[in-house]
């Protein structure tokens, strides 16, 4: 029987009203929070032990809890994912507005695809499942036995962290160590990163305590290439199109120094808060691009990988932070904010203290059938005259306003907004690659220093098929014209 047909049935009227999965034993421990959480919602169960596949061309309108079977998940889901006693595996195309989850298991991620929500694996809880009229009982059991854990290993993959690829750094490469004591809840993580245009190695050390917790502590020290402009796109993103199209979406300057943060934890069904308190502490100085970093395209172009960097002025900064991130999934709409307020109380000599929010958001929820309304938001509003440049935010080109140049805007204020309204084209099924999905986008932003400037206005349409989709954006505002691009859809 083909995938589809499987999913079909599985997904159909079988299921008429939805299970309850109840914890019985095990009320408390980070796994078991998903739970009553996907039970405060419309929900459906599917039980077994054969493989589970959804497909593209599927779709799941309702938060999915799996029992016992593997699942393989390229379909859209309006909802959380949550495989208890197998592992969850996450493949091209798929689109989960909430958390995906597995318990007893692990999630096996793609670049290629898009969770809102949180990705969270717990191996090492097992739970023994109990059928009853109506649904099924959990019940934690102990699995793990006493071993003896190494004090120091190899962090990331023997050793080898995740690298990134950018127009000022060329190569990233960091290696390093764990260190984990075996007593108390400490992870301290010295790594050395080389970075192939500037020919240096820039020590550094992560340290968590109380990973997990409900109140933990994260830092960092050491010598850092930073930006401002990591909310667009991620690191593996930024560093595809910087390679093979010779777009880098970020500004930088170097920093030397650190930071650290205190979170707490609040969660209720469908609900987690984590409130931060901390503090940054950094010596920073400019860097250039020298247009002597290899990409496939672009690499003479002083639109792309010869693109001028933005100078900094040279000095210390000392501040404080607050914050806070909020990430809800309690009915059919999945929002995530995050909100951090900094303020300095030491600064460059020449430039003023300053205090500065930065907020970011993202809000989607279904329409009509297998349509969904997406919006992105992301804003800077600072205080104070005479704001250092390091704390400058820009906009403009690739994952912003398309038809401005590459980070054309910038300053310390800054708005952006984007609507994206998704169509999936159900009735066009292709094989292996499914449905394509008609975008509508409206996108609004400006960026300017002391205040904000008139905002641009760009509206465009997006035929996406896999990972490939193709953009057009017209601006609206001031008659700049209109850019069509071909491009690849990784996750945001």
């Amino acid at each position: 029987m083909k995938p589809s047909f499987v999913a079909v049935a599985l997904l159909a009227p079988m299921v008429l009203c939805a299970q309850s999965v109840t914890v019985r034993a095990g009320t408390g421990r980070r796994s078991a929070e998903f739970i009553p959480e996907a039970g405060a919602q419309p929900h459906r169960v599917i039980a077994g032990s054969s493989r589970l596949e959804l497909p593209r061309d599927s779709t799941v309108t309702t938060t999915l809890i799996v029992i016992g079977r593997p699942t393989y998940l390229a379909s859209k889901v309006r909802g959380n994912v949550i495989v208890i006693g197998a592992d969850l595996f996450l493949r091209p195309g798929v689109e989960i507005t909430g958390h995906a989850v597995a318990i007893g298991g692990t999630v096996a991620t793609t670049t290629l695809g898009r969770v809102d929500g949180r990705i969270e694996s717990f191996r090492d809880d097992a739970y023994d499942v109990t059928a009853q009229q109506g649904g099924y009982i959990l019940d934690y059991r102990e699995t793990r036995v006493a071993t003896s854990v190494p004090l120091v290993q190899p962090a990331g993959i023997m050793g080898l962290m995740v690298p990134s690829y950018d127009r000022v750094d060329g190569l990233s490469l960091p290696v390093g160590l764990l260190i984990r004591p075996p007593a108390g809840n400490i992870e301290l993580e010295p790594f050395v990163t080389y970075r192939s245009r500037l020919g240096v190695l820039d020590p550094a050390v992560n340290l968590r305590v109380n990973e997990g917790g409900p109140v933990r502590f994260s830092g960092r020290a050491g010598q850092f290439t930073r930006s401002n402009e990591t909310w667009n796109y991620s690191d593996l993103v930024n560093s595809a199109t910087t390679f093979f199209v010779g777009i880098d979406t970020r500004n930088y300057f170097r920093s030397k120094g650190g930071e650290g943060r205190i979170f707490g934890l609040v969660t209720r069904p469908g609900l987690r808060l984590e409130p931060f308190v901390g503090g940054r502490y950094e010596q920073v100085r400019p860097i250039t691009a020298g247009g002597n970093v290899y990409s496939v395209k672009g690499r003479t172009s002083v639109e792309k990988i010869a693109r001028p960097n933005p100078l900094v002025e040279v000095g210390s900064i000392g501040s404080g932070l607050l914050g806070a991130e909020l990430n809800d999934t309690t009915g059919v709409v999945a929002s995530r904010v995050r909100a951090e307020l900094e303020r300095s109380f030491t600064t460059i000599t020449g430039t003023a203290n300053f205090t500065q929010l930065t907020l970011d958001g993202r809000v989607g929820f279904p329409t009509f059938g297998t349509q969904s309304l997406h919006f992105r938001a992301h804003g800077v509003a600072t205080s104070g005259n005479g704001t250092t440049r390091a704390r400058y935010a820009y906009l403009g080109g690739s994952g912003t306003l398309p038809v401005l140049e590459q980070l054309e805007l910038g300053g310390d204020e800054l708005l952006f907004l984007e609507s994206q309204y998704q169509i999936p084209l159900d009735r066009v099924l292709l094989p292996l690659v499914g449905s394509p999905i008609f975008t509508v986008r409206h996108i609004m932003g400006s960026a300017g220093i002391g205040t904000l400037p008139s905002l641009e206005q760009e509206i465009g349409a997006r035929i996406g098929l896999s990972v490939l989709r193709l953009d057009y954006t017209l601006d609206v505002a001031k008659s700049r014209g209109h850019k069509i691009s071909l491009g690849i859809s990784l996750t945001k």
